[in-house]
């Protein structure tokens, strides 16, 4: 338990140094868009590689993984549905921000978790898993807006054209082309990538505090709670259920299983802001999931006996 809880301390430190950084102004508002670009676009992507670049591939459960990860992310997916169908009263703005809240992950605390809990071998699984995850949640998500909404429509170009620019998708691709063919990385450039990846998660868990938005929750309480319920509840219980029924063994399955048991996305509220969605009950599943995940986290590894 007391292992558990140290490595989880760091993490949440740096989120809540990046909190009082945004509202102590220490730092100017430019700053942290520059800082999430920069972590997105060029210190994350070079964490992938040099994490997934030099593994042995044979070393990596790739299929049980992928079933795994695919496979809960689909049924969450589908009771986020069900929930929406029988409460559609709410509203379409609201029920995106639910279903959002229930099927988006925070990249960098799933990676800075999986690195403190099981080290690099960790890092790499997280880095691969979250490969897994990207595409077919953003097409879940942006499914949901042009359901409803004239502001979005399923462009197969368009999505296709996002996935192929997106830097988390390309680390992750040549990270595991290297690996997969045998041919690593050489040791300058190895060294490289290791140090301007080391800048990704510290930076980018100042930049989840400072995203944070303190919202008054109690008026958004049911669609809140029922989000917090799907993610940091369901998801993990479905994740360790199909990892069994695949036969996901070693540290791939505690791996697997914190993929689904971290907060939602920041990002979500932006994408709701563009997209016609409720922003303000987005922040409100923001904030009250990055809370809970202060305990949930802890507990659901306890739970794992891992």
């Amino acid at each position: 338990m007391l292992i558990v809880i140290h490595s989880l301390i760091p993490i949440f430190i740096l989120i809540f140094t990046g909190l009082l950084l945004k509202r102590s102004c220490f730092l100017s508002d430019e700053y942290w868009p520059a800082a999430d670009r920069l972590t997105y676009y060029l210190f994350t992507p070079a964490l992938l590689i040099h994490s997934l670049g030099n593994k042995k591939g044979d070393e990596i459960p790739w299929l049980d993984m992928l079933l795994t990860i695919q496979g809960t992310v689909l049924l969450s997916a589908l009771l986020l549905c069900l929930w929406c169908f029988f409460n559609r009263s709410a509203g379409f703005a609201l029920l995106t921000s639910v279903f959002q809240g229930g099927v988006r992950f925070n990249t960098f605390v799933a990676l800075a978790v999986a690195e403190a809990l099981f080290g690099v071998r960790g890092l790499a699984l997280a880095a691969m898993g979250a490969g897994f995850m990207i595409p077919l949640i953003n097409l879940l998500c942006i499914s949901a807006f042009s359901l409803r909404t004239t502001k979005v429509r399923i462009d197969a170009g368009s999505y296709f054209r996002n996935l192929a620019t997106n830097p988390l998708i390309i680390g992750c691709l040549i990270g595991g082309t290297l690996n997969i063919s045998g041919l690593g990385l050489p040791a300058g450039l190895d060294g490289a990538f290791a140090l301007t990846g080391k800048a990704a998660l510290p930076i980018g868990l100042m930049s989840v505090g400072a995203a944070y938005q303190m919202t008054n929750m109690a008026q958004r309480w049911w669609p809140v709670l029922t989000s917090c319920i799907v993610q940091l509840l369901c998801k993990p219980l479905t994740a360790w259920g199909l990892a069994h029924f695949f036969a996901l063994n070693g540290i791939a399955l505690p791996v697997t299983v914190l993929l689904f048991a971290v907060p939602t996305a920041p990002s979500a509220y932006i994408l709701s802001r563009q997209l016609g969605g409720d922003h303000v009950t987005m922040a409100s599943i923001i904030t009250a999931q990055s809370m809970l995940s202060l305990f949930s986290l802890p507990i659901t590894f306890i739970l794992l006996g891992q």
